[in-house]
């Protein structure tokens, strides 16, 4: 297994190996969920497989993009000849050696032999470094949709951090209704920059249901052109979410916020005019905030004018207090 550039020495425990129908319908499956592109798809091109060049360097920080890939074609290979001509694409690529062998490293872990070990055993063959080993574990297991695994090796320290936005958004968008844990946890661990805003927008509607002064000091940080947007995901976060006290706790913390004047003028536009008119209570919102505030307004008036649904017939005030009297 030394010559990793014969397919017939990295497959010498079955040079005739291909994957079962089984194995390939699951990988289809993977992909369909992962928005039609999985990480592979990514290293795949990042070896310069999809434009005939490589990358100056791997593992790096991709655009996120979502589009339909040659390496979808490449990957899973559907027969003996289509692993042999994936192995000699990763071959041909221009890359450094450690990054073929880290990518030949993913796809021998497919090999479902657990006498064998392929991939653990071309590992040990051609030393490849701790580093790259235990990211390609973290994607493998990504794009299998283990996500909790995943993290386990992706958050490592000893990793530079690698396609973070997509692994962010991919751990958003795949967590289990109300457990915010898994994002959260590989933000705070690896702590990337956001430069995409979808990815942004997302993100910050998860921290948004976890805490509500964080995420509020957090859109401050994001820049001018992102502040505003991220400012009504909270504010909408906070009125759609969870009910009952918690609902009751979320909205007395976003009332009672520091609002530069800027934001007391975006507050009041988004729940008057804006996307959150129609929110629950919208009105009752806007209302007690302008009473924390001590601004001055005929209360009935403000709530005709507004509008707004309300929380289970009532505002959600009415819920804090009947929650303090029990």
């Amino acid at each position: 297994m030394d010559n990793f550039e014969s397919f017939d020495d990295l497959f010498d425990f079955d040079p005739d190996y291909a994957y079962s129908e089984q194995i390939i319908n699951q990988i289809i499956r993977y992909r369909r969920a992962m928005e039609d592109e999985l990480f592979i798809d990514r290293l795949l091109k990042t070896l310069g497989i999809e434009q005939g060049q490589s990358t100056t360097c791997f593992p790096s920080q991709l655009a996120l993009t979502i589009h339909p890939s040659i390496a979808a074609k490449l990957y899973p290979p559907r027969s003996n000849q289509d692993l042999r001509g994936l192995h000699q694409h990763i071959i041909d690529s221009p890359s450094p050696d450690h990054h073929k062998q880290s990518v030949l490293y993913y796809i021998l872990k497919d090999i479902p032999d657990k006498d064998a070990h392929p991939a653990a055993t071309f590992a040990s063959a051609v030393f490849l470094s701790e580093r790259y080993r235990i990211f390609m574990d973290g994607i493998w297991l990504l794009d299998r949709a283990k996500f909790a695994q995943a993290l386990g090796y992706l958050a490592d320290p000893v990793l530079i951090p690698t396609f973070p936005e997509e692994i962010l958004y991919t751990l958003c968008t795949h967590r289990h209704q109300h457990d915010d844990h898994l994002p959260l946890a590989y933000y705070f661990t690896v702590s990337p920059a956001i430069t995409s805003p979808r990815v942004l927008e997302i993100f910050f509607s998860v921290l948004a249901r976890t805490n509500v002064t964080e995420t509020f000091f957090s859109a401050r940080r994001q820049g001018e052109r992102n502040h505003r947007k991220l400012f009504e995901i909270l504010v909408g976060s906070v009125l759609d979410g969870l009910e009952g006290d918690d609902k009751a706790r979320r909205s007395m913390e976003l009332i009672y916020l520091p609002f530069s004047d800027e934001e007391e003028l975006w507050f009041e536009a988004y729940l008057a005019n804006g996307g959150g008119k129609n929110l629950p209570a919208a009105g009752d919102t806007l209302a007690m905030r302008k009473m924390v505030t001590g601004r001055s307004f005929a209360a009935e008036d403000q709530r005709k004018d507004l509008g707004g649904k309300k929380n289970g017939g009532s505002g959600w005030s009415s819920s804090a207090s009947s929650s303090s009297e029990r």
